[in-house]
């Protein structure tokens, strides 16, 4: 695990669930196939699978398999505990956001990382910021900057509200616009947060429980221009994405 991770846990303790286990990890350049999640408490189809779902890592750092594939049931509704991945109270999201600047460096609307292992934490409509957008370090839908050949740790949670506001995330070639049905247009992408996790719990925040996940990949040995977008349908066609740039 990177360093960088670990050290910022030491803030919020329960945030090492979010990289072990990831919600799958793979090689940015191993295609655009379904995978397999590899949580510990059980493995099913990839993101074009059937029952067996993903893994995903819970509270305890365990993973528990989790519904059907990506083109199947999405996670539309308020978390609760239980529901597959790590449920934080508001608390530790302040915590996590607090923390959240601790990898990489902003540059206007760029945040760039250097080194062999980052860590991008990423936010689902932060408060304060327009709705269907991700937010890292605060800025709404960066260019984000990544060596070739890093290790990545991606982090997400979920702050948004209400129906249909389930939040993931694909890294894929294709560039926008975007259709409504994402995945007829990119593919299950080659590396992300699948399937998008729940809404929070409650329209208060200081009363809301939040969900988050995380998984890590390698980016490719090449620089090239790829793009990160919500596959939950009409959040990229609405401006969820963001350019992720791999550089030599």
């Amino acid at each position: 695990m990177n360093r960088k991770f670990i050290k910022r846990c030491a803030l919020a303790a329960t945030c090492v669930a979010l990289a072990v286990p990831p919600v799958f990890a793979q090689g940015m350049m191993g295609g655009d196939n379904g995978v397999t999640g590899n949580g510990a408490g059980g493995q099913g189809p990839g993101m074009m699978g059937g029952a067996g779902g993903s893994g995903y890592g819970s509270a305890n750092g365990s993973g528990v398999a989790q519904g059907p594939g990506m083109m199947g049931t999405v996670n539309n509704r308020p978390v609760a505990p239980g529901w597959g991945g790590a449920t934080w109270d508001y608390a530790q999201v302040k915590r996590y956001l607090a923390a959240s600047e601790a990898d990489g460096r902003a540059e206007g609307k760029r945040v760039v990382f250097q080194g062999h292992a980052v860590t991008i934490d990423m936010v689902a409509v932060q408060p304060g910021h327009p709705d269907t957008t991700f937010e890292v370090h605060g800025i709404t839908n960066p260019t984000l900057v990544v060596p070739a050949g890093a290790t990545v740790h991606l982090n997400l949670v979920n702050m948004d509200y209400g129906n249909n506001m389930e939040h993931g995330v694909i890294i894929t070639r294709v560039p926008p616009p975007y259709q409504r049905n994402l995945m007829m247009q990119t593919g299950t992408g080659l590396a992300g947060i699948a399937p998008p996790i729940p809404w929070r719990s409650k329209k208060a925040l200081s009363q809301s429980l939040f969900a988050a996940a995380g998984t890590t990949f390698t980016t490719p040995t090449r620089p090239g221009v790829y793009w990160y977008v919500c596959q939950t349908p009409g959040h990229a066609e609405k401006g969820m994405y963001g350019k992720f740039v791999v550089v030599g």
